[in-house]
């Protein structure tokens, strides 16, 4: 019942882009104790589509629930010039801590942006999420939170805030949906700036 619902919508999004959403599909797959793992990302909001990328990386994990994480982001997003393009190679930490009924996940990334017409930059983002250990309603919906924040650091500085929020479906035959809603608040001259869009991702 839900399913086609989602992929009626994710099909008028690209017929229609008449709101903010970003589609994902994610492939994840084992490679000895290691898991590749390999993105694909576009993003439309009230100009149009904006925004793509492909990740590829690989996550390797060890003891008490830790991993480690190296990737790579080749991404385009448009300017006044068109297509602009931004390449980064990533490095994370990932931290699970499992309880009773929910599990924390903390996960710590550098990213080295190496961008087109303007100079290199390095940045932090740390990301705090909630997620339930069990389906909480009779569809099978697990739901989850998580609370990102984004630091350069030359200087130091706090300047993006990202709230997520919503719900993993059942594992069906395609994979694993996920849909929820991103808010974001970016600092520009003083001042945060919201925006949202609508995430529907597909794991596979």
């Amino acid at each position: 019942m839900i399913r086609p619902f989602i992929l009626i919508i994710v099909s008028l999004s690209f017929l229609i882009g008449q709101f903010n959403h970003q589609d994902k599909l994610v492939f994840k797959r084992p490679l000895g104790q290691s898991t590749y793992i390999l993105e694909l990302d576009g993003r439309t909001n009230e100009t149009g589509f904006f925004h793509k990328h492909i990740d590829m990386g690989l996550h390797y994990p060890f003891k008490n629930d830790w991993k480690v994480g190296i990737k790579y982001r080749q991404m385009y997003r448009t300017s006044d010039d068109g297509w602009q393009l931004e390449q980064r190679p990533q490095a994370e930490v990932i931290k699970t801590i499992k309880k009773t009924k929910i599990r924390w996940q903390i996960r710590s990334r550098m990213d080295y942006r190496i961008r087109e017409r303007k100079d290199d930059a390095m940045r932090n983002r740390t990301r705090f999420q909630i997620k339930s250990n069990q389906p909480l309603t009779k569809f099978g919906l697990t739901p989850f939170i998580s609370n990102e924040f984004f630091f350069t650091t030359d200087p130091w500085e706090y300047y993006v805030n990202r709230i997520e929020a919503g719900v993993d479906l059942p594992k069906g035959k395609l994979g694993k949906w996920s849909i929820y809603y991103k808010y974001n608040q970016t600092l520009d001259d003083g001042t945060w700036m919201p925006a949202y869009t609508f995430v529907f991702k597909l794991a596979i």
